[in-house]
């Protein structure tokens, strides 16, 4: 029976996460667009594997502080390969395709295209782990990582449909980094708590789950609340084209 739960959490979180995000956008996108996002979002491991051994390799800050180590390792050696290659995905294929036409369809592609990551990383993750990681990566890792593919698909939608400027895509980008690389740092300081003492240990594993969910729930305010706006958007947008094609007749 473990095994079919664990199989189970390792893919419905990507599959109910992309379900909510398809369906709060009024114009639903293409399934076929939306798949081959996800595919290539998938696709995106491969590469992402190699360039994170390559820049591991460099050993840069290696015999430096753990602590500022393991936070340089997070950002540059991990979330920046990981979150560039999703945004690829989404400039190289998504915003190339005429099914994307306005700004929420940024935020529907960019989730796809870090759900279909999410997805083969957790693979991975869950094989290794079993089903206590399952458990985990169902609840945080998975979501972040949509979280952090709407900041990337949305900075997309604002250059594309709102004026900003093409340097909005890149702070989009950097934003994405962040909070991943700081998910990631505060997840591998808990695992280094052994080191301490049991008290000074278990003060620090609270004091970085406060730091992981105030993390997680600041990104999904600003997620709910942007989609929220965008659908607003959306509707005016139908309102609008109402009322030009009546005083047209």
């Amino acid at each position: 029976m473990l095994p079919v739960i664990t199989f189970v959490l390792t893919f419905l979180p990507s599959i109910l996460l992309l379900l909510f995000f398809y369906k709060r956008d009024r114009n639903r996108e293409p399934r076929k667009v939306l798949t081959v996002t996800l595919l290539y979002g998938g696709l995106a491991f491969i590469p992402v594997v190699i360039v994170e051994n390559i820049l591991s390799g460099f050993g840069v800050l290696s015999g430096s502080n753990l602590i500022l180590y393991n936070l340089y390792d997070m950002i540059v050696n991990v979330a920046l390969p990981e979150e560039s290659f999703k945004l690829l995905v989404i400039l190289l294929y998504s915003a190339r395709s005429s099914a994307f036409d306005e700004p929420m369809d940024g935020l529907v592609y960019g989730v796809a295209a870090a759900l279909g990551f999410a997805t083969v990383e957790n693979i991975f993750y869950v094989l290794e782990g079993g089903l206590g990681t399952a458990i985990v990566r169902a609840l945080l890792s998975v979501p972040s990582h949509a979280f952090w593919g709407a900041i990337l698909g949305y900075s997309v939608g604002q250059v594309r449909f709102n004026g900003k400027k093409k340097g909005f895509i890149l702070s989009g980008l950097l934003i994405a980094i962040m909070l991943h690389g700081l998910f990631n740092f505060f997840l591998v300081s808990m695992e280094g708590s052994g080191v301490y003492s049991d008290a000074v240990a278990g003060l620090l594993i609270l004091s970085l789950l406060f730091l992981i969910f105030t993390l997680f729930a600041l990104e999904m305010v600003w997620i709910l609340r942007t989609i929220r706006r965008l659908r607003g958007e959306q509707k005016q947008k139908i309102i609008d084209e109402d009322i030009k094609k009546v005083s047209t007749d």
